[in-house]
């Protein structure tokens, strides 16, 4: 059995919080931010889920956002339930399969 993986399930937020806790009601110790030393050099690996988003294949169009917007406005906005409806059933039947 083969199992689909979303890709909106890849970009679910699984973060815990790693703050200590502290007994007795102290608060947490100030700590400084960090400051970048003239002339160092910090390399930066991205994961590649954060190499996927800056990929320019999810580019947002957005005369396509500013037509869907301003039909909204206008009150002509045609939204087709059934449409909607299969693709959710498809999905359904992708991640079920």
């Amino acid at each position: 059995m083969t199992m689909k993986i979303s890709p909106a399930s890849l970009y679910q937020s699984t973060a815990v919080s790693t703050k200590p806790a502290y007994r007795n009601g102290a608060s947490a110790p100030a700590s400084t931010p960090a400051t970048a030393q003239p002339g160092s050099s910090t390399k930066v690996d991205l994961s590649p889920v954060a190499r996927d988003l800056t990929s320019s294949d999810n580019d947002v169009d957005l005369e396509r956002v500013q037509a869907i917007r301003q039909a909204l406005a206008n009150g002509t906005l045609n939204i087709n339930p059934t449409r909607i409806a299969e693709g959710i059933l498809q999905d359904a039947i992708d991640i079920l399969t």
